[in-house]
């Protein structure tokens, strides 16, 4: 019998089922998640995100019946027993609810019906700096790049944040809330024209540019 079926029926002690077959890995994964979410869908898409938190989800549901398993075989004290089939149990909510949101979002991406994407680039068409919101525009890491950030005037003196390339943007609003910039805890403004900008992998600096480079974007 290999160790994997081994874990799967709940053959190895419960601490080693729930401290190394459940936790470290569905913790791990969620930290992995979290820390690399911005880097993955800036780099690769939105859909290979997607796929990263169904793997993460679906192996932390499955991971719970080894725990089950090999608490009922646990001849400790009762307190871990219930507990590790608990805590692994409750946990199962959150994926479920992720596993749900995931599957409605790639239907509607399938059906054309995308909630957060926007192909006619109303961020960017819209991203233009006025006397009531001087920080609009479209700012990029490196000049050369046919993507980056439209900052548009939003409701009041919020400005919207979309990250937008080749295939359109996201609906302002969608990719980060709308926020004033100036106060922001995530944002540093560094002058009229330098932004620092704060995602889950830390700080990154955006210049203002003059557009992602179609026909038809801002030109400020």
């Amino acid at each position: 019998m290999t160790r994997l079926a081994q874990f799967w029926q709940g053959r190895f002690p419960l601490s080693k089922t729930f401290w190394l077959g459940w936790a470290v890995p569905v913790v791990g994964g969620n930290v992995l998640l979290s820390v690399g979410a911005w880097w993955v869908i800036n780099h690769i898409g939105l859909i290979a995100f997607y796929i990263a938190v169904a793997l993460v989800a679906i192996y932390t549901l499955a991971a719970v019946i080894p725990v089950w398993r090999s608490a009922a075989t646990y001849t400790g004290h009762r307190l871990f027993k219930y507990g590790a089939r608990g805590v692994a149990a409750v946990t199962t909510l959150l994926p479920i609810v992720g596993i749900v949101t995931i599957a409605a979002t790639l239907i509607a991406i399938k059906s054309g019906n995308d909630p957060t994407h926007d192909p006619e680039r109303i961020a960017e068409k819209t991203a233009i700096p006025s006397a009531s919101h001087p920080l609009a525009g479209f700012w990029k890491t490196d000049p050369s790049d046919n993507f980056g950030l439209a900052i548009a005037p939003a409701e009041g003196s919020l400005y919207s944040v979309s990250f937008c390339g080749p295939g359109g943007c996201f609906k302002p609003g969608s990719y980060r809330p709308n926020t004033p910039i100036v106060g922001d805890e995530s944002y540093q403004v560094i002058s009229s024209e330098t932004l620092r900008v704060r995602g889950n992998d830390g700080w990154t600096t955006y210049t203002r540019s003059p557009g992602r480079g179609g026909e038809d974007c801002p030109k400020p």
